[in-house]
């Protein structure tokens, strides 16, 4: 039986893509036939894989009808399943973000009228919505993880806010300059913004910086905030709703989704602590306590189960 990944253009850094190669590679370091379909064969260059790649090329058998192959599709994607409706190979939905998954799916129609058996799902939040949505699919959570090899403080961090813009551009700005203006106490704070950056470059900013502000929105997971956790940040910001599975108010100063003035004022409580040695130990602790749920292992082993089961038919 061979996997094959339906892939996005590598060239978009989007976490969701890396899931996508980690899950590949982890099949096949269990003795699975996997392998990741981009249209042109392209490698990522933003973080390493050795997941092997097929395209369109000629002779991969890719979309030659064969019940011994299933196909693996994002959520937000369904236009790809009408496609294969008519081929016999099993499908697969890989959700790692409902609220996307809503844009392509006509007339309140479900991924079960394309064939579709399962949808594996990244958090908590999306499996709800899976069961909700999609009832005749099997609905399976694979949890994300988080590398602590990768993502890990720096021997002397400094006092750097790093933040991650990209789905609240407008917001980030206007919090930024609503913190200096209340907060000037807080002037020689530095703002790293992370941006177009490769794994590697964003751990190197996280491991660097005191402070994460979570801009996180509408999302089925985020796993930012858990990578700045992981990096000895103090994390303060916004959920992004899929963020509320692992938020407490022992691991970070969370606002309501879209208060303003509570997340300057979370940033500041942030600001506060990064800077107090002995506050900081119990909040590294929680923070362990909330990563212990999202390892390469507990990926792995849940990899594993979803997958026997699913082969198993």
């Amino acid at each position: 039986m061979k996997i094959i990944f339906f892939c996005p253009s590598t060239t978009t850094i989007n976490g969701g893509i890396k899931h996508i190669f980690r899950m590949a590679e982890t099949l096949i370091a269990q003795g699975h036939d996997a392998a990741v379909f981009e249209q042109n064969t392209q490698r990522p260059t933003w973080f390493a894989s050795t997941a092997p790649i097929v395209g369109q090329g000629a002779g991969q058998g890719i979309f030659t009808p064969d019940a011994q192959h299933i196909y693996v599709v994002p959520e937000d994607q369904p236009h790809i399943l009408a496609d294969f409706a008519r081929l016999p190979q099993r499908k697969v939905i890989y959700s790692q973000n409902h609220f996307y998954g809503a844009l392509g799916l006509p007339n309140g129609g479900s991924y079960a009228d394309f064939g579709v058996t399962d949808i594996l799902c990244s958090g908590k939040t999306i499996y709800d919505h899976a069961q909700l949505r999609h009832p005749k699919l099997h609905a399976r959570i694979i949890p994300c993880a988080v590398d602590a090899a990768q993502f890990k403080p720096a021997a002397q961090k400094k006092n750097i806010i790093a933040y991650m813009p990209r789905k609240r551009a407008i917001e980030a700005a206007y919090i930024r300059d609503m913190f200096r203006f209340a907060h000037p106490e807080c002037a020689d704070w530095e703002w790293q913004e992370i941006a177009n950056a490769s794994e590697a470059e964003a751990a190197q900013i996280l491991a660097n910086a005191k402070v994460f502000l979570s801009l996180s929105r509408l999302e089925g997971f985020g796993l930012t905030p858990l990578e700045a956790m992981a990096s000895g940040c103090v994390v303060a910001g916004f959920t992004g709703i899929g963020g509320r599975e692992y938020a407490n108010i022992e691991n970070g100063f969370w606002a309501a989704e879209d208060d303003f003035p509570a997340c300057v004022a979370a940033l500041a409580q942030a600001t506060t602590l990064a800077t107090s040695t002995e506050r900081l130990t119990p909040y590294h602790q929680a923070c362990a306590a909330t990563l212990a749920a999202y390892t390469p292992q507990t990926f792995n082993d849940a990899v594993k189960s979803v997958w026997t089961s699913i082969l198993a038919g």
